[in-house]
């Protein structure tokens, strides 16, 4: 099996923008679905990360979050986009407290399940009439292939993924380099 075959499935800026315009602002679940969406394809948080959102843990004014306990029990601060924070900012107006004050939450306060998510982005990208196989860890694959392509800092990905190998981080190194060779592909000799 080629290493290509293995390589997960990410969005291109067009496909991302498109996913993103989906959900209908004037309508809660649509601003709450829009904010999530943004803010994974701005930060690579897992959607566990999205589900156990704390409002205690985001910093809308300093723009930063606080990703707590994430996978492998590793705690880490991300930098929100100033985009994304002004959609978060609009969320937390209209958003409903609830018993467990996470920051994306049903129309009753409850907290979302991840199941929930897994369908909304596939939904979405279907409507959004992407023919790839996209579910939420694709968000966050889109998000360190983009952030590599515009940095080549891989040790600053790492930790913004809270990646303790550099080597899982590596991956990104791959996509981003797929570009290079596509544009070699298309090259036309002189």
């Amino acid at each position: 099996m080629s290493t290509r075959k293995q390589l997960p499935e990410i969005l291109t800026d067009e496909e991302a923008l498109r996913l993103k315009n989906i959900p209908n602002k004037r309508y809660l679940t649509g601003l709450r679905n829009k904010a999530i969406i943004t803010l994974m394809l701005n930060t690579g948080l897992r959607v566990s990360e999205i589900t156990n959102l704390q409002t205690k843990s985001i910093d809308l004014k300093n723009r930063s979050l606080k990703v707590v306990n994430g996978k492998g029990h590793k705690d880490r601060v991300i930098k929100i986009p100033e985009q994304t924070a002004e959609l978060l900012k609009q969320w937390n107006k209209k958003r409903a407290e609830g018993p467990g004050h996470y920051f994306f939450n049903t129309k009753d306060g409850h907290q979302l399940k991840v199941r929930y998510l897994q369908a909304m982005i596939k939904r979405y990208a279907d409507r959004a009439k992407i023919n790839k196989n996209i579910y939420p860890h694709s968000l966050r694959h889109t998000f360190a292939t983009n952030f590599y392509r515009q940095t080549k800092d891989i040790e600053t990905l790492r930790k913004l993924l809270g990646h303790s190998d550099i080597s899982t981080t590596q991956i990104y190194v791959t996509l981003a380099n797929i570009d290079i060779e596509n544009a070699m592909n298309s090259f036309r000799e002189i």
